[in-house]
């Protein structure tokens, strides 16, 4: 069965970082037969984009988008950034056309936007997938494919349809979800890991300076691998954390009293309370492989 993209003619990727960039060129690779077009304010970013056939056209003004051949926009920049694009792009939005975004904040932010583009059809959306890498020249094909989708959206309809449709046809494993009960769940599972590990190498950054040696020159595998989120871009994930503030500072919150009652039980050397902590996490851990 032929893949439709949800029928859009027409995409405009706003953001020509790593997941811009990779939509681009997951569309290319996956039989799409309408014009791709590629935003950016970096003219390199849009060079680039072009010198890999992400994009069929990019352009740095906005005055230059033939918006005439744009039935879809995705916002694919820092999420800080969103309100100030939708209200840029909104006077050149025909009719029908439909904006999504790929951000990992929703909650106010897509009533925000909502409200900012009506008439025109915001659906917020959310891919669970992605690297510590930046910039198109770091785009991955196939990175949405097998992966998590979620659409913020309070009920669905023909434009929200498109927009699932547009990304089962990438690959992606689509589900529905609240907009504020997605931001509780990846304030945990995603904001709260990159805050972990991004304070775990501050810690060590202070620890080194404590006691003049340079730690990470003795760093192994298991530090890498716990700390590779904490490459990822300062200003992606700082927009992230204020952005879902409230959520990130709670999911904090509970991460230190785990710390606290990690650090008691060595303390005290209760082996028995310390084994079973240790247990139920290495279970838990072990159990999403499974």
């Amino acid at each position: 069965m032929e893949k439709e993209f949800g029928k859009f003619k027409g995409i405009l990727i706003i953001g020509l970082g790593l997941i811009g960039g990779s939509i681009a060129i997951s569309l290319k690779n996956s039989g799409y037969k309408g014009k791709i077009y590629g935003f950016d304010l970096s003219a390199e970013r849009v060079k680039k984009a072009i010198q890999l056939q992400a994009i069929d056209e990019g352009f740095t003004s906005l005055k230059e988008v033939p918006w005439e051949n744009v039935d879809l926009v995705i916002i694919a920049t820092p999420v800080k950034r969103f309100e100030e694009v939708a209200k840029k792009i909104k006077p050149y939005l025909k009719k029908g056309s439909v904006v999504t975004d790929v951000g990992s904040v929703k909650g106010d932010l897509v009533e925000k936007l909502q409200k900012i583009l009506s008439p025109i059809k915001f659906v917020g959306a959310h891919p669970i997938a992605g690297t510590e890498k930046e910039g198109v020249e770091n785009a991955v094909v196939g990175l949405f494919k097998g992966k998590k989708l979620i659409l913020t959206v309070d009920k669905e309809d023909k434009d929200t349809k498109r927009v699932e449709q547009f990304w089962r046809d990438l690959g992606s494993k689509v589900e529905v979800m609240d907009p504020y009960t997605h931001d509780f769940v990846f304030a945990s599972v995603s904001h709260l890991p990159h805050a972990v590990a991004f304070a775990l190498v501050d810690a060590l950054i202070e620890l080194s300076e404590e006691v003049g040696i340079d730690l990470f020159l003795y760093s192994g595998a298991g530090f890498k691998d716990f700390t590779r989120i904490a490459a990822s871009s300062p200003v992606v994930w700082k927009d992230i954390f204020l952005e879902n503030k409230e959520n990130v500072l709670y999911t904090i919150d509970r991460f230190i009293k785990s710390m606290e009652k990690l650090k008691e039980f060595i303390e005290e050397e209760d082996e028995k309370n310390l084994l079973k902590l240790l247990s139920e996490s290495r279970e838990k851990r072990l159990s999403l492989d499974k």
